[in-house]
């Protein structure tokens, strides 16, 4: 009896320690996703790096993120908000640190704040930074990018507006919006490609199932993670680079997408 005691205090014990090693895994390691996705309107490919909800996380294989975004070598790089996870001088350390990473590949980077950096301290002191590391801060407003070609406008969350936007027939239109909901009731915007995060996937998803609950989606969400056609375009939702609360991930790792865009039909 005691034999079976101790074997059973065992086994769970390893099983906790397994379970502890995997969440750990899912929350700390960033997994590098490759996206391909179509439009008519270009004739040779676009290359683009979304990170978003990195929350100032700590990725246990920073080295190997960075790597992978340099032999990836994108035209240009988007945060979609939530970068920043609140604004304590811990966490803003956190996100510096791994931004100031990022800017040393020399890549054009475009950033967008989401709910977590507009409800903390000390945004304006965040964006400073962001601004000496060469990061460019879209505040509902449209910038040109790769010889004109790409219409590249980036939203706030909490005072979002379109007024400034609008759609070119000639370009490539792409919407950066922290919870892809917000383009989703405008009925009147019409875009190419929105990319956003905010769901993160939901966190903790299951077989078949997919996320039982995410943010702004509610339960057994639609738009928490992956591509969406939508109206006349495309939709990518990524589901983070970081964690919310509790550092908890389930089937659904921790990651960044490298995205190329070529040319071909939407669908």
């Amino acid at each position: 009896m005691k034999i079976r005691k101790r074997n059973l205090a065992l086994g769970l014990g390893l099983g906790a320690l397994g379970l502890g090693f995997y969440i750990n895994r899912q929350c700390f390691y960033a997994k590098e996703k490759k996206i391909t996705l179509y439009s008519p309107k270009i004739d040779s490919p676009i290359k683009i790096t979304h990170i978003t909800d990195f929350h100032s996380n700590v990725l246990s294989n920073l080295g190997e993120v960075i790597e992978n975004i340099r032999q990836f070598d994108p035209d240009f790089i988007i945060l979609t908000g939530d970068i920043l996870d609140y604004g304590t001088d811990r966490k803003i350390d956190r996100s510096l640190f791994f931004l100031k990473h990022l800017s040393s590949l020399g890549i054009e980077t475009f950033y967008i704040t989401g709910n977590h950096e507009e409800i903390g301290p000390n945004l304006d002191y965040f964006l400073e930074e962001l601004e000496k590391l060469g990061i460019k801060y879209l505040k509902n407003e449209s910038v040109l990018v790769k010889d004109n070609k790409i219409n590249l406008y980036g939203n706030t969350f909490y005072t979002r507006s379109f007024d400034k936007y609008k759609k070119y027939e000639d370009k490539l239109n792409i919407i950066l919006s922290h919870y892809s909901k917000h383009v989703r009731d405008r009925e009147n915007v019409d875009f190419d490609f929105v990319f956003s995060g905010h769901t993160h996937g939901g966190q903790v998803r299951f077989p078949i199932l997919g996320a039982l609950v995410s943010p702004g989606e509610g339960f057994f969400p639609s738009f928490d993670k992956g591509v969406y056609p939508y109206r006349n375009g495309i939709i990518y939702v990524d589901s983070g680079l970081g964690n919310t609360f509790l550092p908890l991930r389930f089937l659904n790792k921790i990651g960044y997408s490298n995205i190329e865009i070529k040319n071909g039909s939407v669908v």
